[in-house]
């Protein structure tokens, strides 16, 4: 396994789909996020951007909340190589300010799917858990039932053997 350094992001990435408009120079580019963080936004577009572009990224929070409006700069614009719903073009924008309650709209919103994730996963830790509690008492019957056959086997041939030994018994003494 090959060495990882310390985490080099300052911020938390999410994997939220939201919808965006980036605007900048009359132009307007829609699509939706792969993933989110304070610092910016990955993300498949519907058309080519020039890297180092100053943009406007208006991203529309769930739950009709005011959507999040911040001023970026494009950072990465790659057209894709199979086609996706969201757009032909993947994205990278870096948020460098926000207008109005933007940032803290965005940090609740990330505070909330971070906490969202939190017990996604410890309700999958409780779930393995019942499963293999499960498993390991499906187990501990199978293991009670071969037990209960061997001993009833055993029992028949006990039987089976007094019968016979009763048998000869009979037959000496007649």
């Amino acid at each position: 396994m090959p060495f990882r350094g310390p985490e080099r992001r300052l911020r938390a990435r999410f994997r939220v789909r939201l919808p965006f408009v980036l605007r900048s120079d009359g132009q307007q580019i829609r699509g939706a996020t792969r993933n989110v963080s304070l610092l910016g936004i990955s993300a498949y577009g519907e058309g080519p951007l020039n890297q180092v572009q100053a943009v406007q990224c208006v991203l529309e929070l769930p739950a009709g909340n005011n959507p999040v409006v911040a001023n970026g700069t494009v950072i990465r614009c790659r057209p894709l190589q199979e086609a996706h719903p969201d757009g032909s073009y993947e994205l990278g924008v870096f948020f460098k300010e926000f207008q109005q309650q933007g940032e803290t709209a965005l940090s609740k919103f990330l505070d909330r799917v971070s906490l969202d994730e939190r017990e996604a996963i410890q309700e999958g830790y409780r779930a393995l858990k019942q499963r293999l509690a499960d498993r390991k008492r499906r187990k501990r019957l199978k293991e009670r039932r071969k037990q209960l056959r061997r001993q009833r086997r055993l029992r028949k041939r006990r039987i089976l053997r007094r019968k016979q030994l009763a048998k000869k018994r009979q037959r000496k003494t007649s």
